[in-house]
């Protein structure tokens, strides 16, 4: 019985099985012959979703390409259904095809399209990315970030985004790569593309530093780049950011977090602030996680007084001591009796302003685990102590 054509392989134009898979900027694929006849019409966008190309580069798709040949010859295709070869003659493999962008790099042509690539091919595996870092591609890729210090940027490098996005995915299993970006003027090149870079350049290098600040012996490093926490709140309060950009974001700063000088370090750049803000219009997922950022900044003396001193804070922590999540109702707790930690007759009124009492009776009524409950006990004896500290 002859198994159906997987719809994958078909090209979206043609509906044929596809013989020389290329992706365009949406990242849909099509038959080269397919969509280049598209664009030599004069159009403009993805046939499939209509949007907007970005430009007219098409990657070789060369894991569907031997996905194709390898799924044809198991199953008797040698032919496709107009009689012509499925596969063209000259099948390029996986090292060729990256030699062949860095060739188009190292000569300054289709630069763009050329890294584009090399990220669709670091996306599909580990045995891809071990082909990108065996050619030497992390070092070209590095050299498409080179800020000149007198100036603002280079020559406006489009390819950056994509060069940035490549080393993160490097550096999460190669030493040598992570090595490398780590080096002083490298991390002040990327630290640059995180403040001064265009958004999507931003995000890919929030991306990057991710991948640092996971790794143990860098955290302190990368924490201690001048800029770095700057660009990241500066991009958190950034109200345009999607909800994936803002986890990312979060998700950066909770890496960078698990060391305590970089607590201080994100403090004194306006995390909390930034946090509180964003816990006002980011979605559950997010707040959970915001949340948990919020109670290690609160573990440094500046983040208790940082977080004390906003007139924000005890109404946010309140509203999602009960209105998100049991995980948010713990973070929320834990924030507030460590801000409430020292006492502070002032710092527990504004709590008590805030109408923090109800909230807690209700947390201590509701199904959460003892050790929340515990904590909204320690809140409430705190606040019956100030009570009757200024109300004699």
């Amino acid at each position: 019985m002859t198994r159906p054509v997987p719809p994958s392989f078909r090209c979206p134009i043609s509906l044929e099985v596809m013989k020389d898979p290329v992706t365009v900027s949406t990242g849909h694929t099509y038959d080269r012959a397919n969509i280049e006849k598209w664009l030599k019409a004069g159009h403009k966008t993805c046939p499939v979703t209509m949007m907007p190309l970005q430009d007219d580069s098409l990657i070789p798709n060369v894991i569907l390409r031997r996905l194709i040949q390898a799924w044809c010859t198991d199953n008797g295709w040698r032919r496709s259904f107009k009689g012509e070869n499925i596969m063209p003659s000259s099948s390029m493999d996986i090292r060729d095809c990256v030699l062949s962008f860095l060739r188009e790099i190292a000569r300054g042509q289709n630069v763009r399209s050329a890294v584009r690539g090399l990220r669709h091919l670091a996306k599909e595996g580990e045995e891809n990315r071990r082909c990108i870092v065996s050619t030497g591609s992390p070092l070209l890729l590095v050299s498409l970030l080179w800020v000149n210090a007198s100036d603002v940027t280079h020559d406006d490098c489009e390819a950056c985004e994509d060069a940035l996005h490549v080393l993160a995915l490097l550096c999460q299993t190669d030493l040598e790569t992570k090595t490398l970006v780590m080096e002083p003027q490298k991390l002040s090149w990327i630290v640059w593309h995180l403040n001064y870079g265009s958004k999507e350049a931003r995000i890919a290098a929030a991306s990057l530093l991710r991948t640092l600040f996971k790794q143990d012996d860098a955290r302190d490093l990368v924490g201690s780049v001048e800029g770095v926490f700057e660009g990241l709140i500066y991009l958190l309060r950034d109200k345009s950011l999607s909800n994936k950009g803002q986890k990312l974001v979060v998700k950066v700063i909770q890496c960078a977090s698990q060391s305590m000088s970089n607590r201080s370090r994100a403090v004194e750049a306006g995390a909390v602030a930034a946090i509180i803000d964003l816990l006002g219009r980011c979605q559950k997922a997010c707040i959970e996680r915001a949340l948990a950022v919020l109670e290690l900044l609160c573990d440094t003396s500046e983040g208790k007084d940082a977080a004390s001193r906003l007139p924000g804070f005890f109404p946010t922590l309140i509203e999602k001591m009960v209105r998100v999540s049991d995980l948010s109702t713990r973070y929320a707790t834990t924030c507030v009796l460590k801000v409430c930690s020292a006492n502070n007759d002032e710092v527990l009124m504004s709590a008590l302003d805030a109408g923090i009492y109800p909230q807690l009776l209700f947390v201590l009524q509701s199904g959460g685990t003892a050790q929340v409950k515990y904590k909204a006990q320690e809140l409430l004896k705190r606040l019956h102590a100030v009570n009757s500290r200024c109300f004699i």
